[in-house]
């Protein structure tokens, strides 16, 4: 464990080396560049200068809805999961009927799931006009609340069967521990982590103007590379050549997109809450920029979602189909993270276009086909192919994700049914105008 922790730590302490810091110099740079773009532009356009935030408007429409649908999510998580287990363990103790219990208390879970974490969020997103990103708060928290309250259960649960079993005290954490796991950045329930002497406020309050500044720094790429882009590809035939270029076109968005993202939210957001609680393990990523295949891109690209794939989805496969179908656990866990952002991808962007899914499929046969012809040996160059098929994977990605969005706004659906609202028109919209140059 320890060996392991200071690989983590290994990770974070590479963004303050000086070459590594050098990197982020650059980025900084680039930001300055969209800025006095953007303030140029405006001055020679309106002789003024007036630097909008039309974008982050946009995409955070009606937040303080999303807020609220938080709100409603975190209350539930925060009150009925603790009360049902509390409840169904002094149940366990004084009634002779345990499964009957269990049962009850399983049901009471599921119904609440089902509506408050289940129904709710999904409703809420479909039915009001959300802008992309509040949706991603709403369904991303949603999803989170889900796999914290399955790792609580999937701690407690089995310690308290078993001292019933040998007759022993059935007693639950304190109510505070529970509340410390939900705001700590961790999707793993356990009743005690490792914690940093004091809070370093400074370092709080610069990753949180940090995540800020990306995410105005997202808005000016969208903005300079993107909407120019995409949102005039119907003034003109979309012929092949220009399908092709546009994929090619999206690369450097796409590729400043991710990077921004990691940045933002695996290193800034999740290190300021590490630090405002105290929570020493700081393992959210390793250095994934090192891959050399994609299985090991996910391992280490955001490792706080894949701990909790590999104990609760592929461990569990594992025990249910045995030890020698891991091949069947692997491409099992892989799908089911496929449909699960895929899920998140059509309500936040209102349309269906599967891309992860294929996309993790792929994945688990390149990784099967790595370890059989390779052992594991690196190959020569290999970072440099894993890095051109990222980049070309993320770039056709950007690009019909971008097409199919402004699909949406150039050949509105005259019936707005859910079905309608999910799947894709992009191919409808422009299929009279693709054609083959000659």
């Amino acid at each position: 464990m320890d060996g392991k922790r200071d690989s983590w730590a290994l990770a974070i302490i590479l963004l303050e080396v000086e070459h590594f810091r050098t990197i982020y110099n650059i980025f900084v740079a680039v930001l300055c560049i969209f800025v006095l773009r953007a303030v140029v532009v405006d001055f020679i356009d309106n002789e003024c200068i007036v630097l909008d935030f039309e974008v982050l408007i946009f995409a955070f429409g009606r937040l303080h809805m999303a807020l609220l649908a938080w709100l409603v999510m975190f209350l539930y998580t925060l009150l009925v999961p603790y009360k049902v287990l509390q409840i169904w363990a002094r149940s366990l103790e004084t009634l002779q009927l345990p499964t009957a219990v269990t049962v009850i208390a399983a049901a009471v879970l599921l119904i609440g799931h089902a509506t408050v974490l289940g129904f709710y969020p999904v409703y809420t997103v479909i039915s009001q006009p959300f802008g992309p990103a509040s949706c991603f708060v709403i369904i991303l928290e949603q999803l989170r609340f889900l796999m914290k309250i399955h790792s609580f259960l999937r701690e407690i649960a089995p310690p308290i069967l078993r001292a019933r079993s040998n007759d022993g005290k059935m007693g639950l954490p304190p109510f505070s521990t529970y509340l410390y796991f939900l705001f700590c950045p961790t999707l793993i329930y356990r009743e005690n982590y490792p914690r940093t002497p004091h809070v370093r406020w400074r370092y709080v309050i610069e990753n949180f103007a940090k995540f800020l500044g990306c995410l105005f720094y997202g808005s000016l790429l969208f903005k300079c590379l993107s909407i120019p882009i995409f949102s005039n590809m119907n003034k003109q035939p979309l012929t092949l050549r220009r399908l092709v270029l546009s994929v090619f076109n999206a690369t450097l968005p796409a590729l400043y997109l991710v990077l921004l993202m990691f940045f933002c939210f695996f290193h800034c957001w999740l290190n300021a809450f590490a630090e405002m609680l105290r929570f020493a393990d700081r393992g959210f990523y390793k250095d994934w920029w090192n891959a050399t295949s994609f299985p090991t891109f996910f391992r280490t690209w955001n490792v706080v979602v894949h701990d909790w794939l590999y104990y609760y989805i592929y461990q569990d496969l594992l025990w249910v189909f045995k030890a020698k179908a891991q091949s069947v656990a692997l491409l099992s866990t892989f799908i089911i993270s496929g449909v699960v952002h895929e899920y998140a991808f059509t309500l936040c962007f209102g349309f269906f276009y599967p891309f992860t899914l294929p996309f993790s499929i792929v994945v688990v046969l390149e990784g099967m086909f790595y370890s059989t012809f390779t052992h594991g040996n690196k190959r020569p160059n290999s970072n440099i192919l894993f890095w051109t098929y990222l980049l070309l994977g993320l770039a056709l990605q950007f690009c019909l994700q971008s097409l199919e969005w402004y699909s949406q706004i150039h050949c509105p659906v005259q019936k707005s049914t859910f079905w309608m609202k999910v799947t894709t028109h992009f191919w409808s919209c422009y299929s009279s105008a693709i054609t083959t140059p000659s």
